[in-house]
């Protein structure tokens, strides 16, 4: 009976001892796959920072558009939260983790320094320089309401953060200049010093401005155009500036119902039923970007060929007249959001020398281009010329001096070439978008291939996103698409 009871307890005990081992074994494994975890950051921080170090050299002599609309600060901030996170998972003492948050703050005085340097620049972001220390209370709300700012106002303000108690001169440095001191938190907005807490109201109370959106404008011949051509930019539009504009010239109905073959191919009775559908698929396409739209109005070449009449153009119009009517309705447009602190970029279609053909695509470009050498902005106004897909592709790009096609007033200009890269969930709300199309899709003509009523939209699809694989000239592996839009400089 006792043997009985030993074997029990010795049973009891083998169970015990299996259990306790495996736990410790358990727990062994776990933090060493932290350890590697945190190591694996610790190497990818490192490189994060090498490449940021590499990015101050190139931005410096940079325009101004390159310099605001680059992505360091994006990742500087993404190095910030990530040594947080490790200085949060227990890490703040450890030598290393100390030695790279020294490193970064190094970085941001840099980029804090290089943004300042840019006095050619007419519109800057608020630069914000947070000083913090540990175990305060009141810098942990600090540090959310900064947090808040920078990211739902990404463009139009910078936040960098020091922890006050380390004992690095470059810190210690910028304090002193500030005139920083505790009690903290402190914050120095565009070089003015604010001890204790400030809110987002108090904040936004200061610099109203930061909360102010940049509005795009993307002018559109016809309503699928915008959506071919920067669909990937207005979808990256809605992350960084609000919503943006898509403002399409002709939309026109004839007061009297004609039909053309962009009538009759898709399977549209006249011309009223084909106007009111693709309306009507231009606004779930602009839906899907984010986007809002104005429409002008203004008729369809293949209706003015038939000396159609509509409200917005009761009589035939030559060339001219039109160029300037529309002229002065995107001037009327851009009057009614330009003030004295306003940002606002607006994009055009090219022509490339004239090898775009379509009249309608010439004379909205014209009348853009009128506008550029006329209008006299009250803030800060931007414009640039975007490639017109397909036209863009039938006109042989990309090409070398690609810049002297782009318009009929290239000698007059200087046209800047900016790569607006695009992810797969960009690329993929584009894909969408333009399957809104499918009227405009069932009735086009890409590469001299004639669309029928059975066409598919993805025929079309397939199509730009090819074209946008070999846009990205070689400077991004990932992602691998690209639309490309040029500055207009005088």
């Amino acid at each position: 009976m006792k043997f009985r009871e030993w074997r029990k307890y010795i049973v009891t005990l083998a169970i015990t001892l299996v259990i306790f081992i495996t736990a410790i074994g358990i727990s062994m494994w776990i933090d060493n796959a932290r350890v590697n975890n945190i190591r694996t950051l610790q190497d990818n921080i490192s490189m994060d920072m090498l490449s940021s170090e590499t990015q101050f050299n190139l931005l410096k002599d940079a325009s101004c558009s390159d310099l605001f609309n680059s992505d360091l600060a994006t990742q500087l901030s993404d190095i910030g939260d990530r040594l947080s996170f490790m200085e949060s998972n227990g890490h703040n003492t450890d030598a290393d983790v100390i030695s790279l948050r020294q490193y970064y703050y190094t970085l941001e005085i840099k980029d804090y320094i290089l943004i300042k340097s840019a006095t050619k620049c007419p519109l800057k972001p608020t630069t914000v320089l947070y000083f913090y220390e540990p175990n305060c209370s009141d810098c942990d709300k600090q540090g959310d309401v900064l947090t808040y700012l920078r990211q739902h106002y990404p463009d139009n303000v910078r936040v960098y953060s020091f922890d006050y108690s380390l004992n690095t001169g470059a810190v210690q440095t910028l304090a002193s200049i500030n005139k920083v001191g505790k009690p903290l938190p402190a914050i120095v907005i565009d070089g003015t010093t604010y001890q204790g807490f400030n809110s987002v109201d108090d904040i936004l109370a200061l610099k109203p401005q930061i909360a102010s959106a940049r509005t795009r404008i993307v002018l559109s011949p016809h309503l699928d155009d915008a959506a071919l051509s920067i669909g990937g930019l207005i979808a990256k539009s809605t992350h960084s500036v609000g919503s943006p504009v898509i403002v399409t010239v002709f939309t026109g109905t004839p007061n009297t119902p004609v039909i053309t073959k962009w009538d009759s191919e898709p399977g549209f009775k006249n011309s009223t039923e084909t106007m009111k559908k693709r309306i009507s698929e231009n606004a779930s396409a602009a839906y899907i970007l984010g986007a809002s739209t104005v429409n002008f109005g203004y008729l369809d070449n293949e209706y003015r060929r038939l000396n159609a009449t509509s409200t917005k153009t009761p009589v035939a119009l030559s060339t001219s007249t039109l160029e300037s009517k529309i002229a002065a309705d995107i001037i009327k447009l851009i009057k009614s959001s330009d003030t004295s602190t306003s940002s606002m970029e607006i994009y055009g279609p090219a022509i490339f020398d004239g090898k775009v053909g379509h009249p309608d695509h010439t004379i909205l470009h014209e009348a853009y281009m009128n506008v550029i050498s006329t209008y006299k902005p009250r803030g800060i106004v931007t414009f640039f010329i975007y490639e017109d897909f397909p036209y863009a592709k039938w006109a042989g790009i990309p090409k070398t001096d690609i810049t002297k096609t782009l318009s009929a007033d290239s000698s007059q200009y200087f046209y800047a070439p900016i790569y607006i890269p695009l992810n797969t969930d960009i690329v993929s709300t584009k894909k969408d978008a333009i399957s809104s199309y499918s009227s405009q899709v069932k009735a086009m003509d890409i590469d001299g291939i004639s669309k029928t009523a059975s066409s598919s939209p993805i025929d079309i699809i397939t199509l730009d996103i090819k074209w946008m694989s070999s846009r990205c000239n070689g400077l991004f592996r990932i992602p691998s698409a690209c639309e490309v839009v040029y500055q207009v400089q005088k």
